[in-house]
């Protein structure tokens, strides 16, 4: 053998191949483990993430993880569990998790903290390790047409400690928690779902602002963190995702980050739009990520492997890069298995919150059977509503009641919506009205229109509550949680 040989040796194609699939996290479609996704898994895959359409009940999920973990037992399990009306879980977990902005609200450490450790220890016992969250967004732009109330709030410092105390709650319960977007999604008036954000603030702004909860989590031991889809001018041109000087200057180098880096779906339109989701993959674990998430059901592990088999071939990914970012993700798997699982709480914090929400605020006994006029956000991904809207809530809890869910201008809809309510208490809904023109002009017409009690139930962002006039009863919600809206709707519809 020769001395460069010696000094030098090639990587064995097994070895690229194997860090190659272990630096990529997949969704899939189906509630059971695909033939060919067992096959990825035993070939190395770094994780999988779990959405909606793979979730039937609690045992369903409980066997799918298992299936999934027969292949390999280091896999990871990840699925984005952040709160409120945010929940891919539903069918499987009766509790659900509170939602961030109701936690900041409340401003009760130990409640976030209880709220984070009951949700994680439940994804705990379905076979889950790794709950992306919490949004470490600061929420400081009331137009943001993407985080709203997945933010604890609007200010670093509520953002920071409510996310190191949720942190904590889910290291309790033995598994990863992943902050979220860096360096931050909550300045934006564009959603990367659709289109690549543009933040144009100095670095000393965003070190003040969006920078100072990923500093705290980080030096609470965040595991995980996952990089977001915008361009930050002050550091470079390219979306963070796929910037070298984001990923590894910024969050290795300067915040001192050492654990695994995710990116966000790249399939989303703010990456998409202008290069592949191969390109994409490539191009973020050479800027810096550990994982390349490609969360659509149709993801294709192995197509994915090859593409980053050939970048190394072709000398566009160093060898070196992939095997750190696969050495990453397999010693956070290591670690997640010699834990200790904390047991849940059955539900005591999300009832306590509804609680603590209802008390505070003055709610009006209507009697049983209002019409509801629910004004919600359209249909999105990061929102993912499990219920279909307030009516369904009431009706639950009051059989007299009816109502309707308007998500878009509708004049024929709200006309009807109008008539359906004369002669009952009138209950308004709104989601984020300050960012939705056609939902203000709704709730005016609705106001100056009905003859009788009218109450609004801000279901979103509390600034909400500015554009209620004065002297309209209204109460805030901080969110869609299902249990704070049932404690609502008890309220309201109570005997007079």
């Amino acid at each position: 053998m020769s001395e460069q040989l010696k000094t030098s040796p090639a990587l064995p194609p097994q070895s690229v191949a194997r860090d190659a699939a272990g630096a990529l996290i997949v969704g899939f479609n189906g509630t059971t483990a695909p033939d060919d996704l067992r096959r990825a898994v035993a070939a190395g895959l770094g994780a999988v993430i779990l959405f909606t359409r793979n979730v039937v009940d609690a045992d369903q999920v409980a066997a799918l993880t298992a299936a999934l973990r027969s292949e390999r037992s280091d896999l990871l399990i990840a699925i984005d569990h952040e709160g409120g009306e945010f929940s891919h879980l539903a069918p499987a977990n009766p509790w659900p998790l509170a939602s961030p902005r109701s936690l900041g609200e409340l401003d009760d450490l130990d409640l976030t903290r209880s709220s984070a450790r009951d949700a994680a220890a439940t994804l705990a016992s379905l076979g889950i390790d790794l709950m992306l969250a919490p949004s470490v967004d600061v929420n400081s732009n009331p137009a943001n047409p993407v985080i709203s109330t997945r933010s604890f709030g609007t200010t670093a410092a509520v953002v920071s400690r409510h996310g190191v105390a949720f942190l904590a709650g889910v290291r309790e319960a033995g598994i990863a928690g992943c902050p979220k977007h860096f360096p931050g999604h909550g300045d934006v008036a564009v959603d990367s779902h659709l289109a690549l954000p543009r933040v144009d603030r100095s670095i000393e702004q965003v070190t003040a602002v969006e920078l100072a909860p990923f500093k705290a989590t980080i030096d609470a031991g965040a595991d995980v963190i996952m990089s977001a889809h915008i361009v930050f001018s002050a550091y470079d041109d390219q979306p963070a995702t796929l910037s070298r000087r984001i990923l590894h200057g910024l969050l290795r180098e300067e915040l001192g980050f050492t654990g695994v880096i995710t990116t966000d779906a790249l399939e989303m339109q703010a990456i998409t739009a202008t290069r592949s989701i191969e390109d994409a993959t490539i191009a973020s674990v050479r800027a810096g990520a550990d994982l390349a998430m490609i969360a659509i059901g149709e993801a294709d592990p192995q197509a994915l492997t090859a593409h980053l088999v050939d970048a190394v071939s072709n000398g566009t990914l160093d060898a070196a890069r992939l095997a750190d970012a696969a050495g990453r993700v397999r010693s956070l798997a290591a670690s997640l298995a010699t834990r200790k699982r904390g047991a849940g709480l059955d539900g005591a914090p999300i009832r306590e919150v509804a609680a603590r929400t209802v008390a505070r605020q003055e709610i009006p006994a209507l009697g049983g059977s209002p019409y509801v006029v629910d004004l919600a956000q359209g249909l999105h991904p990061a929102w993912n509503p499990y219920f279909s809207g307030l009516p369904e809530v009431f009706a639950r809890i009051a059989p007299d009641s009816d109502g309707v869910v308007l998500r878009g201008e509708d004049e024929a809809a709200l006309a009807a919506a109008q008539n359906a309510a004369i002669g009952r208490p009138l209950v308004v809904a709104l989601q984020d009205a300050v960012r939705t023109p056609w939902m203000r002009a709704a709730l005016d017409h609705l106001l100056q229109c009905h003859e009788g009690d009218v109450f609004v139930l801000c279901t979103g962002i509390p600034e909400d509550r500015a554009i209620v006039p004065a002297a309209v009863p209204a109460a805030v919600t901080y969110g869609r949680n299902l249990v704070v809206l049932e404690q609502v709707a008890k309220s309201l519809t109570r005997q007079p």
